[in-house]
């Protein structure tokens, strides 16, 4: 799953939840739950391509360290 998709969920899910005007508890807590969870996916990507992002400058600075010597 990518960024694009978890954010179209994220918005269905808040869509919903301003929607919400006669839903059971029971449906806000699983619309909550849900939102709840896609952000969690959401940030577990953008914290991998934060940390890919990094690997890649600390290999990118040991080799130009590599070349200077």
């Amino acid at each position: 799953m990518n960024k694009e998709q978890i954010n179209a969920k994220i918005n269905y899910l808040e869509e919903q939840l301003v929607s919400l005007n006669h839903f059971l508890p029971e449906t806000y807590e699983y619309l909550m739950a849900e939102l709840d969870a896609q952000r969690r996916l959401l940030a577990e990507i953008e914290v991998c391509e934060t940390f890919q992002q990094i690997d890649a400058l600390q290999g990118d600075a040991l080799m130009q360290m590599g070349q200077e010597a």
